[in-house]
């Protein structure tokens, strides 16, 4: 199985008007979601940690990606992939589950793009929009995890969940002690890495 060459680093969710369902997984598991899954290795870490059985939402916006995720977990009955605006299609995707209680214990935003123009920025994952919306129907102990190498981006969205009232918890060392291969890339050229847990109640 190879990785897809030369794919687009920056896609406009915006542009993508697929929408998804999504009948859940034949099991009440609870869930792990991961946004911008790439490679998918940091899947297979999170897969390796918990021993007890989870089921997984993996998420990457590009395509050719997101085919080589499928083909990468096709034999794992826990994994389901899905392309495209996680934005517009995460409540979709968890509705069933949340509808069987089924809890979503963590949802995991890895390095999104930064979208640092001011008419670009709701581009972003983790927007007003997204938040309010969130807050009609996240269950409140699901915790998001929210990483990145851009330290305006880590900034700004700070001040987006402050102006929604909702509380952050920063932390240094990766969760779990799982880093992603753009994580390690990154570190390895000198950048530091802004991490911030929170819950929408």
């Amino acid at each position: 199985m190879k990785l897809p060459k030369r794919v687009r680093n920056h896609v406009n969710p915006l542009a993508d008007q697929t929408v998804y369902s999504f009948e859940g997984f034949p099991n009440n598991n609870p869930i792990i979601v991961d946004i911008g899954a790439y490679r998918g290795e940091f899947s297979q870490k999170l897969i390796e940690h918990f021993t007890e059985r989870r089921n997984y939402i993996v998420a990457e916006i590009r395509k050719p990606y997101a085919h080589y995720l499928r083909e990468l977990f096709s034999d794992n009955k826990q994994v389901a992939v899905f392309d495209g605006n996680s934005a517009k299609n995460l409540h979709a995707i968890l509705a069933p589950s949340i509808k069987k209680d089924i809890p979503i214990e963590y949802i995991f935003i890895n390095f999104p793009d930064p979208w640092f123009k001011e008419k670009h920025k709701k581009r972003r994952i983790i927007t007003e929009s997204f938040l309010q919306d969130c807050k009609t129907w996240i269950q409140p102990e699901t915790i998001f995890v929210f990483q990145t190498d851009q330290q305006q981006l880590f900034l700004e969205t700070q001040e987006a969940l402050r102006d929604e009232n909702i509380t952050y918890k920063e932390f240094g060392e990766p969760l779990f002690d799982i880093t992603s291969y753009w994580e390690e890339m990154k570190r390895g050229e000198g950048s530091h890495i802004y991490r911030m847990t929170f819950s929408i109640t």
